[in-house]
């Protein structure tokens, strides 16, 4: 049985990869911020079904509480096996009229939480042991997006992050991998008619990033770390082919 963190597991993408996990028998931390309701419900469903869950609360922006955290899931079960780290901060808006106080907390949360996240969790992880970042689909083109800046610049360096880490943690049979979802069928700002844009002619879905997630911290993706893979249904490869 591994012991699994995702961050942000309460709803929508972590709250699937969880699923995903405990479907495979693994022991599931469940992390919040406030969606606490959100939280034990799904302890609750998952314990009926014989899984072994718990709930955890902390703000991964804060490298206290990020460490109390970890101290706790040590403490409760042992060393991580896997940590995903699922939270991602998005307020858009105009660049040149966007509060610092948005990009500074998109920042914060995004790029520093995880950094956060995993240098804790390092001090308990093993050989074998996974971490996946999760960007979005489209980082490989580093075309301007001046509506979500703080967002994309958080996601680039994540995927820096990544690639770094991977470099860093091979030698101790750790891999570090990032998963780039692009248009899921929940998101926030799907664009009407997706369903024609994307070669796959649908929109992707929280189980299509989940599978990917838990394929890469098993023994047959053994070989594979530092990469960063889009699961967009082949949205915006038009483009980036384009691009110069």
């Amino acid at each position: 049985m591994r012991n699994v963190l995702v961050t942000g597991s309460a709803k929508r993408v972590g709250k699937c990869i969880q699923q995903h996990f405990a479907a495979l028998g693994d022991r599931v931390w469940i992390h919040y911020n406030h969606s606490e309701s959100a939280a034990q419900a799904l302890v609750a469903e998952l314990r009926a079904d014989g899984v072994t869950a718990e709930c955890i609360q902390a703000n991964i922006s804060q490298r206290d509480e990020v460490n109390r955290m970890f101290e706790q899931i040590h403490s409760t079960s042992g060393p991580l096996d896997v940590l995903v780290n699922n939270v991602g901060l998005y307020l858009c808006g105009d660049l040149l009229e966007y509060p610092e106080a948005d990009f500074e907390q998109t920042i914060q949360t995004n790029l520093l939480g995880a950094y956060y996240c995993i240098q804790s969790a390092l001090t308990q992880m093993r050989s074998g042991a996974n971490i996946i970042n999760i960007g979005y689909s489209g980082l490989s083109s580093l075309a301007a997006q001046p509506d979500s800046a703080a967002y994309v610049i958080s996601k680039l360096g994540l995927l820096s992050l990544t690639k770094s880490y991977a470099v860093a943690l091979g030698p101790k049979g750790i891999r570090c991998n990032m998963v780039s979802p692009g248009q899921l069928n929940n998101s926030v700002d799907l664009p009407e008619g997706f369903d024609q844009m994307a070669p796959l002619k649908r929109a992707g879905t929280p189980d299509d990033i989940a599978q990917l997630v838990t394929f890469l911290c098993s023994d047959k993706a053994s070989y594979i770390t530092g990469q960063n893979i889009d699961v967009a249904g082949g949205y915006m490869l038009e483009l980036q082919d384009h691009l110069p």
